[in-house]
């Protein structure tokens, strides 16, 4: 049965007190088995939730684009801001039947949080000077990578290549061999190297849609960097990672990576 998804971002966490940021991620608006010649519209948006969007944040700062064979195939995809949603559409052609992944990035960026709860754009000296007065609490740089499996072969070794995100998800599992019922395992890594010891989430489309930054399962990465979960859904289902370390970019304290892949079950 065809699945229309209210759903769509790539990710981010940062705190304030205990609030975390939008994820941000990018999913096709229909599931289904696509193929040569479809042409798939995409969904990007930032949200707490996992079925609407919250924020449109402007258009420059996000990029979505398809992966193939390990390399951008292409340019950037235009996005078009789909105000009654809240989220950005963009379309993609299949030419072939060759695996494709679709990336959706929220480009790195600087903000400082303030003593009072507030928060301003820019790094400590950009905020101070456009905010006489407060006082800032951390000055943080963040960035959002996703990636989304469209339409995954299961002879197919290219979902296992990384692309050189800070901080990345990789399916050690074949997302096309993924089923209801089996243990998907996944590396993450950062800088390259595998994430030790990191709380990681995954969810599944639907599941307690309405609360903010609900996650149906966690877990922690071992000494490689890999994590399991129990697929028990069908669906849409959502891997994502975190990770803030000091800072060695001037005028910053923290660098806040985040990061998520998306895959169907069916």
């Amino acid at each position: 049965m065809k699945k229309i998804l209210f759903l769509t971002a790539a990710v981010c966490l940062v705190f304030t007190g205990m609030a975390w940021a939008h994820e941000f991620f990018v999913i096709p608006n229909e599931v289904k088995e696509y193929k040569a010649g479809d042409t798939v519209q995409l969904n990007a948006l930032s949200t707490h939730y996992f079925t609407v969007g919250e924020e449109l944040e402007p258009a420059e700062v996000n990029e979505v684009y398809a992966v193939k064979n390990g390399v951008k195939a292409g340019a950037d995809l235009p996005l078009e801001r789909n105000a009654d949603r809240v989220w950005y559409e963009a379309k993609y052609r299949l030419t072939d039947n060759t695996p494709v992944i679709i990336v959706g990035n929220r480009k790195g960026g600087f903000y400082c949080l303030f003593t009072d709860g507030g928060y301003a754009d820019g790094n400590r000296a950009e905020a101070a000077a456009a905010n006489p007065g407060k006082t800032i609490a951390t000055a943080r740089y963040f960035a959002k990578y996703s990636k989304y499996y469209l339409n995954p072969g299961a002879s197919d070794t290219s979902f296992s290549v990384p692309l050189g995100h800070a901080l990345e998800i990789i399916p050690v599992d074949n997302p096309a061999r993924i089923r209801k019922g089996s243990t998907a395992k996944f590396r993450v890594l950062y800088n390259g190297q595998p994430l030790v010891n990191a709380d990681i989430q995954a969810t599944y489309d639907y599941y307690d849609y309405k609360t903010a930054n609900a996650y149906a399962q966690t877990g922690k990465t071992d000494a490689r960097g890999e994590v399991s979960f129990r697929i028990d859904q069908t669906g849409i289902w959502i891997i994502r990672a975190s990770d803030t370390r000091r800072s060695t970019k001037p005028g910053t304290d923290e660098d806040n990576n985040n990061a998520i892949v998306v895959f169907t079950v069916r």
